[in-house]
């Protein structure tokens, strides 16, 4: 295939240098992307342009100029050099390329997504919101509830791919475990910890009346459900366990200084007015093999992911038919 005019490179395989993420990463990136496809939408009357082909589907600069716009506001930075600047155009679209090499193959696979599991995630989403956060958040970033679906939707067809694909065939032993605790044991040394609970209001005459109410022996894990602002407030507003170093200063003050099931006073930050009350201290401590096992396994198990998935994915471009117009990408602005 050849686009009129322009220099097209055609490959079997990149060998374009970019970081890997762990799933969760991978598909939350992914889903960025998708976000941007759905965004802009060419005339029928006009041809768009096209900064690449993977297996005969195009993508249009259209599709590439909103995930590149999406990556300026988040770090103008590292535009500030045309060198540098092409350097990050080249690699988001490599990273578009692959996004369409897994949707295709998830075609291919004839990989469907259970409806009530779409449903169950968009819920747990909204859930972390206050009642019409979530809908404002879509408002401020100009996209539709019917696109955030779509999104959603491709999204977790994509994670069922890589999980069923290479998630489910890692494994991670017992010796490696155990081999690894040995040969860095100095990372297993835990800091002081305090576990709190917070109510987060949006204005402080609030938070003194809800402080008052504690203080005459109301629930705070109650007042917490009814009144709290924050994600955790369901649980009561259970933040779990934190070092020192985590939090903001003015949060990470108030938190060490409590004892017992004491309140503290009214705390400001950026997030609103906050109440914190303790819930359990935990020591400095050296984790023993068993503490430490379950961390562990966790972080061999990503790195497992992060090679599998990076293997994955260079068999489908060896596979693929792949064609970009550097020429055009760099006059993308």
């Amino acid at each position: 295939m050849r686009i009129s005019g322009k220099i097209i490179e055609q490959s079997r395989i990149s060998s374009l240098r970019f970081q890997r993420v762990v799933i969760v990463g991978c598909i939350f990136f992914i889903a960025q992307l998708l976000v941007a496809c759905q965004r802009t939408k060419n005339s029928p009357r006009d041809e768009p342009k096209v900064v690449a082909v993977v297996n005969g589907e195009k993508i249009s600069v259209s599709e590439f100029q909103a995930a590149l716009d999406d990556i300026k506001k988040a770090g103008k930075g590292f535009f500030s050099s045309t060198k540098g600047s092409n350097r990050i155009k080249r690699e988001l679209l490599e990273r578009i390329i692959d996004t369409r090499l897994l949707l295709q193959e998830a075609r291919k696979k004839r990989i469907v997504l259970d409806p009530e599991i779409l449903e169950a995630s968009i819920k747990l989403i909204f859930d972390q919101y206050p009642p019409g956060g979530m809908e404002e958040e879509l408002l401020r970033k100009g996209k539709s509830l019917k696109a955030y679906r779509q999104e959603k939707e491709r999204s977790l067809l994509l994670y069922k791919l890589l999980k069923r694909e290479i998630v489910d065939r890692i494994a991670v032993s017992h010796q490696e475990v155990e081999k690894y605790f040995l040969d860095h044991q100095s990372d297993f040394r835990e800091p002081e910890q305090v576990r709190v609970r917070q109510i987060v209001t949006k204005a402080e005459e609030e938070a003194e009346k809800i402080r008052k109410l504690i203080l005459r022996g109301e629930s705070f894990v109650q007042l917490a459900k009814m009144h709290s602002l924050g994600p955790e407030a369901k649980q009561g507003g259970d933040l779990g366990y934190f070092p020192k170093g985590r939090m903001p200063p003015a949060i990470e003050e108030a938190c060490f200084k409590l004892w017992s099931s004491h309140v503290s006073k009214v705390v400001t930050s950026p997030y609103g007015f906050h109440l914190f009350q303790l819930v359990d201290r935990r020591p400095a401590r050296e984790l023993t093999l068993e503490q430490a096992s379950q961390a562990i396994e966790q972080k061999l198990t990503a790195e497992k992911i992060r090679e599998a998935e990076s293997y994955y994915i260079r068999t489908l471009r060896e596979a693929a038919s792949i064609e970009r117009d550097l020429s055009l990408l760099e006059r993308i602005q």
